[in-house]
């Protein structure tokens, strides 16, 4: 009889064990499904498409710092390019300016460039875990960009083509607000809906010319003329020195810009 009891009480004993371990696996089993559930990609690279009218090639890298933060890094370069050679700037000078008009010709003389590094953090909403949703972007950019302007001055006894050269160094920051999707297992849809940020511009802006047969007042009255190339108000970009070799110039002042109604694909990983 006892040895019936021991069998039992094993029997028992053993099912017990069993069943425990199967409800161990089944509830590492169900937590592991809600954990893939609730994962996200944390890092995704993309390319703004929108900007390549502009001939501006620009990559970002984003990485989820938690649930709903991240951190981007852009980088953007355009190469020396003709303004007017632009889509978007070519149509609008054909749409609002004659052929001859002294802006449309200004732009055909105008080669510009740059390139610039962005930092933002986002902060995301919506339900869905991850770099997803609606989000609020604060940016930082740092700019450099070299502007060329051939540019035509008259004097009353003769006609001068002037080269004028110039680099600058601009920093600011902003805000912005966007949009990401998961478009599909692995693609991103970033949309800039808008932005705008502001800072300092500084930098240098020469002419190497031989302005000799110049008289001092011809040279003083091209050097009032360099002065309000660029003016906003009562405000002047450039302090300019004019002398027999060419000009020397100093750019520096407040700048602005904005970003939005752009798009960017990505791949996530």
């Amino acid at each position: 009889m006892k040895n019936h009891v021991r069998k039992y009480l094993l029997t028992i004993s053993v099912m017990l064990f069993m069943s425990a371990v199967i409800n161990a696996q089944t509830i590492a089993e169900d937590s592991t499904q809600t954990e893939k559930k609730n994962v996200f990609r944390k890092n995704a690279v993309k390319i703004n498409l929108s900007s390549i009218a502009l001939n501006n090639y620009n990559f970002n890298y984003e990485r989820s710092l938690t649930r709903k933060i991240s951190l981007v890094a852009g980088y953007r370069y355009m190469p020396v390019t003709s303004l007017n050679s632009l889509p978007a700037t070519s149509s609008i000078t054909d749409r609002f300016f004659q052929d001859d008009s002294e802006i449309g010709n200004d732009l055909r003389d105008v080669t510009a460039g740059n390139q610039s590094i962005t930092g933002e953090i986002r902060f995301y909403g919506g339900k869905h875990s991850g770099a997803r949703g609606f989000y609020l972007s604060l940016y930082g950019r740092h700019l450099n960009m070299n502007v060329n302007y051939l540019m035509d001055y008259d004097t009353e006894t003769r006609a001068y083509q002037l080269p004028i050269k110039s680099s600058m160094k601009g920093f600011g920051g902003g805000l912005m607000i966007g949009a990401q999707w998961l478009i599909a297992k692995r693609v991103t849809f970033d949309w800039y809906i808008l932005g705008a940020h502001y800072g300092n511009l500084k930098g240098d802006a020469n002419i190497l010319a031989d302005l000799s047969s110049m008289s001092g007042q011809e040279q003083t009255d091209l050097q009032e003329e360099l002065e309000s190339l660029v003016e906003f108000g009562n405000t002047r970009y450039i302090s300019a020195n004019v002398n027999n070799q060419g000009a020397i110039g100093k750019v520096k002042g407040p700048f602005a810009g904005i970003r939005g109604l752009g798009f960017s694909l990505g791949l996530a990983f």
